[in-house]
């Protein structure tokens, strides 16, 4: 039999960089350990706790599913998670049989407490999803009006859209995430760097960027209540995801719930977003960039496959491109989006950006006109 251990090996200050870092080892029986780690400012200490394992099991949960191993906890272990997961498995084992096995999960003790309060943490690296929840939420200047959170703290996680080496530019993010929301309601910013991506396999986060996300804001449950996750993909296109309204709730206990956002499309989004330009000129969509054409990944490289679709998007809602996007958008751009095989996630987001162009009129734009020729002959659909 197989197993994957939990052991929570360290946690304390590093004088030599002024971090807060704590330190998770996942012994495996079949293969070497592997390292977890979480790193982040000395003064963000006072916020976090982790006398509950919960956070560390939801970071190991889908490598262990992914290896058909039995997961052990060394520590305490929220009741309410565990009854969670055993759902959570169940969809992630149905939706994705050839990665995710259901695995039996053993802990130490379990427990239950009460959340703290009905504050949250919204995540937020700057882009789409999160802006557009920023705009709801904090500057209560959105379409949504009733359903709308308490957000008392933002959280960047360092390493998620930024690689880690990246020093220098994952902190020139996060003051510009600071900068842009520092006037509101007096949030605490926090950032977190971890490794925790690239244990879950850097080439699929697609598929675990919901546990990774939970994991790094659970360790803030001593002072906020939940998490408060920006939305994928609208209710017209839902399939499976690593985030999604029908699982993200599913790694919530009683004392930390996981929020997934109200599901609005990319278009109506950025749409909305026209109110808040400030955003918009500091939207970071970009994460290929610094992969593919060795650029500054703090920044948008204006020319993989999500920097050009969200500047066609701007050009189909008939609103400027924003100065977040400093490249020209050409027509060699648009017809480059065939280089890459298509997703069901790529043609859904392309064929919602060619509708909303025929709308406003703009079919015979050769930048339409060549997207419609890129899409055109696929099928909107399923592919895995």
């Amino acid at each position: 039999m197989r197993f994957l251990d939990v052991y929570l090996d360290s946690a304390g200050p590093r004088n030599d960089t002024g971090k807060f870092e704590i330190h998770v080892r996942l012994s495996r029986s079949y293969d070497e350990d592997l390292k977890l780690w979480y790193s982040m400012p000395f003064d963000q200490r006072q916020y976090c706790s982790y006398e509950l394992m919960d956070s560390f099991l939801i970071a190991a949960l889908l490598k262990a599913m992914e290896d058909g191993a039995t997961l052990r906890v060394h520590g305490p272990v929220s009741s309410s998670l565990l009854d969670n997961l055993e759902e959570f498995q169940i969809i992630f084992s149905q939706w994705f049989p050839k990665k995710y096995n259901r695995i039996d999960i053993r802990v130490d003790s379990e427990v239950e407490k009460d959340k703290v309060n009905d504050e949250v943490i919204l995540s937020f690296s700057g882009g789409v999803d999160g802006a557009f929840s920023a705009l709801n939420h904090v500057l209560k200047r959105g379409p949504i009006k009733r359903k709308l959170f308490d957000v008392a703290s933002i959280l960047y996680v360092e390493g998620f859209d930024v690689n880690i080496e990246y020093d220098r530019e994952c902190k020139t993010v996060v003051e510009r995430n600071r900068k842009l929301l520092e006037t509101y309601k007096g949030l605490v910013f926090l950032n977190v760097r971890t490794n925790l991506k690239y244990l879950l396999s850097i080439k699929r986060f697609w598929i675990s960027h919901a546990c990774v996300l939970v994991s790094v804001a659970g360790l803030f449950r001593k002072t906020w209540g939940g998490v408060l996750v920006g939305s994928s993909h609208s209710y017209l296109h839902l399939l499976p995801w690593g985030s999604h309204p029908l699982t993200d709730r599913l790694l919530s206990s009683k004392s930390f719930e996981v929020h997934h956002d109200m599901v609005f499309t990319r278009l109506k989004k950025l749409k909305a977003l026209a109110v808040w330009p400030e955003a918009l000129d500091n939207l970071k969509v970009c994460w290929e960039g610094q992969y593919k054409f060795d650029t500054s990944p703090d920044l948008n490289c204006c020319v993989c496959d999500k920097c050009v679709r969200t500047m066609l998007a701007f050009r189909a809602l008939g609103q400027e491109i924003p100065s977040s996007f400093p490249g020209e958008l050409t027509i060699d751009k648009v017809r480059g989006l065939k280089n890459k095989p298509f997703d069901w996630s790529r043609l859904m987001f392309l064929n919602e950006i060619l509708d909303v162009a025929r709308e406003n009129g703009k079919d015979r734009d050769p930048l339409f006109a060549t997207l419609g020729e890129v899409i055109g002959g696929y099928e909107l659909q399923r592919k895995f």
